[in-house]
């Protein structure tokens, strides 16, 4: 399951389908709940400093621990004028970041999920890490889902 792509596509969809009944899904809050999502594969900016020659690893894995993720979800929500309904946001996204990565076959040995209070490790080992096809469902139904929005907006 290609991080990115999945978790955004899953953003899109769920906001989507909350968008029906709470207009606070709207696009404009649908992209910050797909930064939030985001936010916790900071880390994966280790493959390009890693190029660079300049190792960042260690540093770099904090930023996928749920709290320390919303100590950044604080800090990108100190931009906006609306600083509550942001953070909310970016922790929607953040939430279901983690659930999916839950849903992975242990790799790396798991999500520290209560850190720094426990060091014990959480994965429920359902979804492979390089599962296409799961990639294939959630990029198709998103795309259905957007190309539903935009003929109706043009048709309306």
């Amino acid at each position: 399951m290609p991080d990115w792509m999945v978790h955004i596509g899953v953003v899109y969809i769920i906001c989507r389908l909350l968008y029906i009944k709470y207009d606070i899904f709207n696009y404009p809050n649908t992209s910050l709940v797909m930064v939030g999502t985001l936010i916790p594969d900071i880390v994966k900016l280790e493959m390009i400093t890693e190029y660079f020659g300049v190792n960042t690893g260690d540093y770099l894995l904090a930023f996928h621990l749920p709290l320390t993720s919303l100590v950044m979800a604080g800090l990108f929500s100190m931009f906006f004028s609306r600083k509550k309904m942001v953070f909310g946001l970016l922790t929607f996204g953040l939430c279901i970041h983690f659930m999916l990565d839950l849903l992975l076959i242990n790799i790396g040995g798991g999500i520290y999920l209560f850190f720094p209070l426990s060091w014990q490790t959480f994965h429920f080992d359902v979804i492979s890490p390089d599962d296409y096809y799961l990639s294939l469902i959630v990029l198709t139904i998103a795309t259905m889902i957007f190309l539903g929005d935009y003929y109706q907006k043009k048709h309306a």
